[in-house]
């Protein structure tokens, strides 16, 4: 229950913020605008080089030029990747996009539109009660916050073709965006009208089905009279049959205004409207990635005994409702998705002078989904721990008001910033069983479970950024966040005659109080070597469906939320525009870190005392000569834990506990890569042709706490060619064809996993991985997913 004292610190915030604030909004976040205003202390580079700008300096973008909602704050650790040169790629997901990001890693979720994005491995210890989503970084659209305020993100509604920028926040950076921000932070940046000036249009199409239509429409118009106006819309509608029979359908639509009303006072709007159906893949144990990895073959749609050991599929009443199960493929099940979001912001602003800006943002999220999940979030739903169907919708809102003021602070000149935020959402999912042979209708049986549930968050935000000296800026930031999960986990269980029984409930109501400093240093010597230097932290607090699944299936999880004290030093080389390079490293200390595991009987999670993550993050962008062009990232995670013991059970009464200390954590990938080397010719008849080679790199991995079981390292090949033309005195401007090859030598690789547990055999002996009387990591529900074979992908591009 909450404590008056933690009480009392959230009315002290309150109280705060309103009298700092010109008016308070309930609220969460938005990137606010914090600038040093001296050129000669924030020169155009003032962070790590830009992937894929063009033709300018590292550090400025167009779309900031126009749209001051973007912002580039002193001492993150920053990427921007501009998706100019990705511009003949065929994108059906952002994985293309944040892989020329260092420290950032995409694995594939349950359906082809769900991605499990990661800011140095923080987001890869999710298991399978969480089956859709992202957590430990928060999600930005424009400004706009695109993460709910239980800390859930996704991804389906992220089309690329709408992004002009993705501005990556690595590490910590809790100080900056609160609660959620544990590894860092996205911002997914649209085109502005002016940028697009116009009607784009394009359409991509390739293996499997792959077909996505896209326009994008933006104009920006200075009106004597009404002011500046800036508006783009983009929509797009994306298909595909999917290379493991997981096909979607995917329609969105998407809307971000300006307007300058007067001089002093702007407006900005937001609209994202996404539809999206997809049929779920079928995850596997590594003995069927390795035998049958697609899925497709031997007859893995229909349960017979023969196929057992070649097909993953599962087990449900046969029913509907319980008693006796039947084996049965995702197909058959109909196990989908089909999610209708919306959302919609407003920003005001407000100069009081050239010196302090006021700003308030309020944005509604509306979410309904229908989805079946396995294994189910619930624990056991029915008696059955088999697959279940989730209905109802997530509604949730957040806010901000914020001001920002420059003025002198002791003489220096200085930047100061102050927000007060607030979030809430409201969840209420029925669970259902699946009934067998239902196929693509996904119809549901009966009732066996609900989640109802509440998550809000409150706090501060203060910031100072400080011009030290010609070259020198300091910035000290904070955060005090107040949290409360509370709700209701019901399951109903149902005996041989089909009677219900009295439901069995898990009630929460916990509040959690967290804060986060920060503290950095960036050192400009001279245009072209720069240092960063950056003290930070993070905190994470548990969603409410952690807390309802305990290892045993019983009672609710006591879990506390996890904490990221980091250290980044950075440096920054940019000796000419042909070459930009940036090296970070860092060092992450992690508390009550949690670790969501899979035991086949349920999901469940677990705060890891203590673990230590450290790395370095490279990046580079050369053009060594006229049209040639080499774009590289490259990430070192080096994760253990420091204080782990790893309860595994009872034998004779007695806890069997393992001390993981020193074992590497699972799904956490050393070594990636990702690398282009591409010609463009600049000039002559063949202007505008040109072909790249990409080169992605995955070293192998651990997906289990005993680091028994290794998921093997991969190579990838990318091949492409492409044309771009301008046209003259034509109501066409321009015209770029282009035709791809992935995967050119059809490699098998693992494309996501979720993190298994160990397990016993008799007395206290750890699970052998040895097939098919192994423990977990070979049985049905061990969480592989394979990657996309060699497929093709061509499409066309025009501008009007």
């Amino acid at each position: 229950m909450t404590s008056r004292s933690k009480l009392m610190h959230g009315a002290a915030l309150g109280v705060l913020a309103l009298l700092s604030a010109a008016t308070v909004a309930h609220a969460q976040q938005a990137l606010p605008q914090i600038t040093i205003g001296a050129a000669p202390v924030r020169p155009p580079a003032t962070r790590e080089s830009t992937a894929g700008e063009e033709g300018i300096a590292p550090g400025f973008s167009a779309a900031r030029a126009k749209l001051p909602i973007y912002r580039d704050p002193p001492g993150q650790t920053v990427t921007i990747v501009n998706t100019k040169f990705l511009k003949p790629t065929p994108l059906a997901d952002v994985r293309r996009v944040l892989e020329y990001s260092p420290g950032v890693s995409v694995q594939q979720g349950n359906n082809p539109r769900d991605l499990l994005i990661s800011i140095r491995g923080s987001g890869n210890r999710l298991g399978p009660g969480f089956p859709t989503g992202i957590r430990n970084i928060m999600l930005y659209e424009d400004g706009f916050p695109i993460t709910t305020a239980d800390g859930n993100s996704r991804t389906d509604l992220l089309d690329p073709h709408s992004y002009t920028a993705i501005d990556v926040y690595r590490g910590p950076s809790s100080a900056l965006f609160g609660n959620y921000a544990y590894g860092g932070a996205l911002n997914f940046r649209t085109f502005s009208g002016a940028e697009i000036d116009g009607v784009h249009t394009g359409s991509e199409f390739g293996s499997f089905g792959y077909v996505n239509n896209y326009v994008r429409v933006g104009k920006a118009v200075v009106d004597s009279t009404l002011g500046a106006f800036d508006l783009s819309f983009f929509a797009s509608d994306a298909n595909s049959s999917g290379y493991a029979r997981n096909s979607f359908s995917g329609k969105q639509a998407k809307l971000l205004g300006r307007w300058d009303v007067t001089p002093t006072d702007r407006v900005i709007v937001k609209y994202i409207a996404n539809n999206l159906r997809s049929e779920f893949i079928n995850r596997e144990n590594i003995n069927v990635f390795y035998l049958n990895p697609f899925q497709q073959n031997y007859g893995c749609s229909i349960a017979v005994p023969l196929n057992l050991n070649l097909c993953n599929n599962l087990n449900v009443p046969a029913n509907g409702i319980s008693g006796a199960l039947t084996r049965q493929s995702v197909w058959q099940l109909g196990t989908h998705q089909n999610s209708l979001r919306q959302i919609a912001g407003v920003q005001f602003e407000h100069d009081f002078d050239n010196a302090t800006t006021w700003r308030s943002q309020f944005t509604y999220d509306y979410l309904d989904n229908i989805s079946g999940t396995w294994p189910p979030p619930l624990v056991g739903p029915g008696g059955q721990g088999g697959p279940v169907a989730l209905r109802g919708p997530t509604v949730g809102i957040t806010g901000q008001s914020d001001i920002t003021s420059h003025t002198d602070l002791f003489g220096f000149p200085a930047t100061h910033f102050l927000q007060f935020f607030y979030s809430n959402a409201k969840t209420t999912n029925p669970l259902f069983n699946q009934i067998a042979n239902t196929w693509y209708s996904g119809a549901i049986g009966a009732q066996v479970g609900k989640l109802d549930y509440y998550t809000s968050n409150i706090g501060l935000r203060a910031r100072e950024e400080i011009a030290l000296a010609p070259g020198l800026t300091g910035v000290i930031g904070f955060s005090a966040n107040w949290n409360r999960v509370w709700g209701v986990s019901t399951a109903y269980n149902y005996p041989a005659n089909l009677a219900p029984r009295f439901p069995t409930q898990v009630a929460v109501d916990n509040d959690y109080w967290n804060t986060a400093p920060e503290a950095s240093l960036t050192y400009r010597y001279n245009p072209e070597w720069q240092v960063r230097a950056r003290y930070a932290t993070g905190y994470s607090t548990p969603t409410f469906v952690f807390l309802t699944s305990t290892r045993n299936g019983v009672g609710s999880n006591p879990l506390k939320a996890q904490t990221n004290m980091g250290v980044d030093l950075g440096i920054d080389w940019t000796p000419s525009p042909e070459l930009n390079f940036s090296v970070t490293g860092f060092n992450e200390w992690h508390r009550n870190e949690i670790l969501t595991l899979n035991n086949a009987l349920v999901s469940y999670s677990q705060n890891i005392p203590s673990s230590l993550h450290r790395g370095v993050e490279l990046n580079a962008d050369w053009r060594p000569f006229d049209g040639w062009r080499l774009i590289a990232a490259y990430t070192f995670n080096n994760q253990f834990f420091t204080n782990y013991w790893d309860d595994l059970g009872t034998v004779a009464g007695r806890a069997v506990l393992y001390n993981r200390a020193g074992n590497r954590i699972p799904n956490v990938a050393p070594h990636t890569v990702t690398m282009r080397l591409g010609y463009d010719q600049p000039y002559g008849d063949l202007s505008g042709l040109g072909a790249y080679a990409e080169y992605i790199f995955k070293s192998n991995y651990t997906i289990d706490n005993a680091n028994f079981t290794t998921l093997p390292s991969y190579s990838l090949i990318n091949l492409n060619a492409h044309y771009n033309h301008d046209i003259d005195n034509f109501y066409v401007k321009n015209i770029e064809l282009f035709f791809e090859v992935s995967n050119v030598f059809n490699r098998t690789y693992v494309a996501g996993a979720f993190v298994v547990a160990n397990s016993l055999l008799a007395g206290p002996i750890q699970t052998p991985l040895v097939w098919p009387t192994g423990g977990l990591v070979t049985a049905q529900g061990a969480g592989i997913l394979a990657g996309q074979p060699r497929a093709f992908a061509g499409g066309i591009k025009l501008k009007f």
